[in-house]
């Protein structure tokens, strides 16, 4: 089990991997990667979809993704 947070990091890094893009959208991730960072972290909450979106905002914040539109595009920077 990890946490949250780095359960997040790996799918996007994963994400932006398999797509071979840095840019990918909030519900691209979702669809290629919540089901994986459930069971990564073993959450039974009932929102795993803005926890994800709160993880999204935290990674912005630190300064490792750019925040692109309103829309929820992401680009991944480091």
């Amino acid at each position: 089990m990890i946490d949250w947070t780095t359960a997040v990091e790996e799918a996007v890094r994963r994400h932006v991997a398999a797509t071979g893009d840095p840019v990918f959208t909030r519900q691209s991730l979702i669809e290629a990667e919540l089901d994986r960072i459930i069971s990564d972290t073993l959450s039974t909450g009932a929102t795993p979809e803005r926890t994800l979106s709160r993880e999204l905002q935290e990674m912005r914040d630190r300064g490792a993704l750019e925040f692109i539109d309103d829309r929820g595009t992401y680009r991944l920077i480091g």
